[in-house]
């Protein structure tokens, strides 16, 4: 009885077979990791894509001049001081003392402006 290994064909046939399985494992990987990226993109464009975005004069104000994004949103809105205190149910004095940073707001607060502004929260701190 003979063995594969005394048949050097086989044992070359089995080198090739070892050989191409690597490589189809190897482009598998490489297409498995594409694809993952191409599904987190597309996570990425259908999340955002139903996110509001805001004019540059909306950015410019809160990252350049620092403004309270607060009186921004409200300002965008087209919203006055009277106008969010009657959505909101907080007084005007509180939107006041807010937007010009002599009062910090609590979270119910900054609750009701986010809702009323339609905006996140975290768009307000």
């Amino acid at each position: 009885m003979t063995t594969s290994y005394e048949h050097p064909s086989l044992v070359q046939e089995f080198i090739n077979l070892g050989k191409k399985y690597d490589k189809v494992v190897s482009e598998l990987e490489t297409e498995n990791a594409r694809l993952q990226e191409e599904l987190l993109d597309l996570r990425t464009y259908y999340r955002t894509r139903e996110e509001e975005s805001f004019p540059s004069d909306v950015t410019r104000r809160l990252v350049i001049d620092q403004e309270h994004p607060v009186k921004v949103f409200r300002d965008y809105r087209g919203l006055s001081q009277s106008a969010l205190a009657q959505q909101t149910g907080l007084s005007q004095a509180v939107i006041s003392s807010i937007e010009n940073g002599k009062r910090r707001g609590t979270v119910d607060n900054f609750k009701a402006l986010a809702d009323a502004l339609n905006v996140d929260v975290d768009d307000l701190i």
